[in-house]
């Protein structure tokens, strides 16, 4: 699923030009598009950019109610790490060459004749390879320094114009000039995005509280007792992060 014209012409091309028998089911340039036709065709790969106008790829895979496996088509190399903790098989970074999509297809192909749970291993073991030493901390700008904040003590991010708050367990409060959406892609798997305005930290949550439309109030686990409204959007991943 490709946010650019140009490059859903130039995965056609790739699935046209493979020497493996791949039939296209279908296409979607933003994410909630993407949503509804992988619901309803079902497809056994999905090819899917990270970056998409109005959710990111990692949103559409928590919006599914079905398993296909996942090859990733991205310009950003940063993200393979985060990519890789979705059990995808493959990454393939803009752009993008015909040898180079025939090996991943290939790779799919050899999964498809393994059981899941081997599957599952395999890739497992893919992830491990490329791991490289996670940061435990994230640096902030403050006048002329820059603080190393503990993933551990940030209780969630909060949109706000231009910045973003990040928000400690004692009520500090620090400014970082990333958006959201990008920060969400960097940030531990701990973290999840439950409103458009709002990342949480799940370790900080200790009550949820059913709210209307499908969303919640998360009640967290800080010195200010801060209750947090999801958005209607995102009731599906809530469920699954929290086995509601």
């Amino acid at each position: 699923m490709e946010d650019e014209v140009p490059a859903l012409i130039r995965m056609q091309d790739l699935i046209q030009g493979s020497s493996f028998d791949i039939q296209l089911c279908g296409e979607a340039a933003l994410g909630k598009e993407a949503i509804r036709k992988i619901n309803e065709s079902r497809p056994d790969v999905i090819f899917l950019d990270i970056q998409l106008p109005d959710i990111n790829g990692f949103e559409i895979i928590h919006h599914l109610n079905c398993n296909p496996f996942i090859i990733f088509t991205t310009a950003y190399e940063e993200f393979a790490l985060k990519a890789f903790e979705f059990h995808s098989i493959d990454y393939l970074v803009k752009p993008i060459d015909q040898n180079r999509f025939n090996l991943a297809i290939q790779k799919l192909k050899n999964l498809q004749r393994k059981s899941t749970n081997a599957a599952l291993q395999n890739m497992d073991e893919l992830a491990k390879s490329i791991r490289p030493q996670k940061s435990t901390t994230l640096p902030v700008k403050d006048r002329d320094r820059i603080i190393l904040l503990n993933y551990d003590d940030i209780v969630y991010f909060q949109a706000e114009d231009k910045y973003v708050n990040v928000v400690l367990q004692n009520g500090i409060k620090y400014l970082l000039n990333k958006p959201l959406s990008k920060l969400e892609l960097e940030l531990p798997i701990h973290f999840h995005r439950v409103h458009r305005s709002y990342i949480v930290n799940q370790h900080f949550v200790f009550e949820l509280e059913r709210y209307f439309k499908g969303r919640f109030v998360l009640k967290m686990n800080d010195q200010k007792g801060t209750a947090i409204k999801t958005g209607e959007m995102f009731h599906s991943k809530i469920k699954e992060v929290f086995g509601l």
